[in-house]
């Protein structure tokens, strides 16, 4: 949990080899007031104070409560700037309003095997994309529930797809998108019967966070009871967009896996419709999959890639999701839990700790409190 204005701090080992992230995800109640000044900001720095990367999450003018997630970014190697050796880095999460009520959080620590020796970062140019929407073609529409958050949403692919939303309700998705490839959605939302002058200002929004829960962009459109779509396309999956700046809506493209899809509306649609509303999502992955990156270790049992798994995309909303049903909203269970933990550690963690990379692999996702 975390109050409006707290900040947190935390510790984690990193080895020299591998790129790592650190993300956090927010999740105030589904539908409460917000203010453009709220959010989550995480940071990763040096044990000196020195701050390697950041990544924050705002709500915006005439937003509700949804999961909020981003992540702060350690690139390995001599090019990271001062921040690629091995050690221990502070991560600190803070709650940037000072109003609101406290919500839960939930971290999650991800390593990226490096490169092999003589592998060169850049295999291709990073040239200038264009974010048009890519045409939906092969099966027929299929049914799907949408998750709550990040750990139950299922998985969809190519096609088109239905779903039932609520006023003020954020459905999950997650779709594998491999290396060379890149996607486009479009949600459609149908006609309601609104008075004149209705307006739901942001009443249909659509966002996208990579596989390891950073940021990659999103899309709103206001709502007056007419049939509305909302479109969002990335730039293809490509190694080489990490070079890319951080403000560059490329930059999260910098890994194959399972991208997150989350569509929400606005809790005021809620006041010319009082049932779900009916949504249809357009889902194109386009682009031949490439070879991945010359990896130092297996990426995708690290979360980075995708591998043919029929169980893997839903069919009618059932398939793919199992014993993941009953986590909560955006993890809050499980954040909540993890969290709580960790400040068992704080008291317990004071004897010396023997730096592995193997030490990783534990319960806590590779993060203790920091001392």
């Amino acid at each position: 949990m975390i109050g409006p204005g707290e900040k947190k701090f935390y510790a984690v080992d990193l080895d020299a080899r591998s790129d790592a992230y650190v993300s956090v995800v927010g999740a105030p109640a589904p539908g409460a007031a917000v203010s453009p000044e709220d959010g989550i900001h995480v940071a990763l720095r040096q044990e000196d104070g020195r701050e390697c990367d950041f990544g924050e999450a705002k709500f915006r003018d005439a937003d509700s409560g949804r999961p909020l997630a981003d992540y702060a970014v350690r690139r390995a190697g001599p090019d990271s700037g001062g921040c690629g050796h091995a050690g221990r880095y502070q991560v600190v999460v803070e709650r940037t309003g000072r109003t609101g009520d406290t919500y839960p959080t939930e971290i999650k620590y991800m390593t990226e095997p490096g490169l092999k020796e003589g592998t060169l970062a850049v295999t291709s140019g990073t040239g200038k994309w264009s974010p048009t929407s890519l045409s939906v073609t092969g099966r027929s529409p299929g049914r799907v529930a949408g998750g709550t958050g990040f750990n139950d949403a299922p998985g969809v692919g190519n096609g088109v797809w239905k779903d039932d939303l609520l006023p003020g309700q954020t459905r999950f998705y997650r779709i594998p998108v491999s290396w060379g490839q890149r996607l486009s959605v479009v949600a459609d939302v149908p006609k309601a019967f609104a008075p004149p002058g209705f307006h739901a200002p942001g009443g249909v929004r659509v966002g996208l966070n990579n596989p390891a829960r950073g940021y990659v962009g999103e899309s709103v459109e206001d709502y007056r009871g007419m049939p509305k779509s909302v479109s969002l396309s990335t730039a293809p999956v490509a190694y080489e967009n990490r070079l890319r700046g951080r403000s560059d809506a490329a930059n999260a493209m910098r890994v194959a896996g399972w991208y997150y899809l989350q569509v929400g509306l606005h809790p005021k649609v809620g006041e010319v419709v009082s049932h779900p509303v009916p949504v249809t999502l357009r889902i194109a992955v386009d682009g031949t999959p490439r070879a991945a990156p010359a990896y130092d270790g297996d990426a995708v049992a690290a979360g980075f890639g995708v591998t043919a798994d029929p169980e893997a995309v839903a069919d009618d909303g059932s398939t793919g999701r199992g014993a993941l049903r009953v986590i909560g909203y955006a993890g809050v269970s499980t954040g909540s839990a993890l969290l709580c933990w960790l400040g068992g550690w704080w008291l317990i963690a004071r004897q010396p700790v023997r730096r592995s990379p193997a030490r990783f692999r534990v319960r806590t996702g590779g993060l203790m409190p920091r001392r």
